[in-house]
This record gives structure tokens, sequence and C-alpha cells, in this order.
């Protein structure tokens, strides 16, 4: 593998954290957090972070995407890892864009991540 593979790898894992851990966090604070917190979880210039780091993560997504050669409709779990990510960009908008948090669209959105991280990780569905 090359450098510019390996290291493409590095900030795409990187990203995802980042991105799993800010919706993860705004959605709790959203929920929970004390009036000055749900306000902090909107604020347009953490929209903004949230925003450059999900389309850096798109970008090095499309990229390693490219570079490795995967087809979705060979290589199936690929296929599912981006049905669960448009259905988790779907279930977090509606989670978060509203007024309040809507619990089921934020539970849904966090449980099609895990799937798509899953997916990514181990390229398989079902275990075995």
């Amino acid at each position: 593998m090359s450098w510019y593979y390996t290291q493409m790898i590095q900030w795409h894992v990187l990203l995802a954290w980042c991105s799993v851990g800010l919706f993860f966090v705004r959605g709790l604070l959203v929920q929970f957090g004390p009036p000055p917190a749900q306000a902090f979880a909107k604020d347009a210039r953490l929209l903004v972070v949230v925003f450059g780091v999900n389309a850096c993560l798109v970008v090095t997504g499309l990229s390693l995407w490219g570079s490795i050669g995967y087809n979705p409709m060979r290589d199936w779990w690929l296929g599912i890892k981006l049905v669960a990510l448009v259905g988790y960009m779907i279930c977090g908008h509606w989670a978060m864009s509203q007024a309040r948090l809507h619990l089921l669209g934020y539970l849904t959105a966090l449980a099609l991540l895990a799937l798509a991280m899953d997916l990514s990780i181990n390229r398989q569905f079902l275990p075995g």
C-alpha cells in the first residue's frame, strides 16, 4: 500500500470518529442539556465545524473508494454501507432540525451509523 493510501485511511478514520462524536454530543446536549447547552448544540459556528468535518469525510471516503476500486454492486457490504449512511443523514437531519430533538430520529441515526461503521471495519453484514 502506498503512503498516500495509508494517510488517507488514517484521516478518514479520524474524521469519522470526529463526526460520530459531534453528532452524539450534540444530540445529548439537545436532549438532556440545560438551555445554554441546547443553544450551543445548534449554534451556527458549531454547525460550520460539523459541516466541514462531514464534507472532508465525504471527500476522503470518495477518494478511497476511487483508489481502491470497490464497486457497491459487486462488494455488497459497501452498497449496504452507502444506504445506511444515506439513512443516517436523513434521520440525523430530522432529529436535529427541529426546535427540539426527535429522539426516535436520533436513535435511528445512531443505529444506522453503527451499522455503517461495523461494515467499514468488518466488511460483512452478518457474523461468520
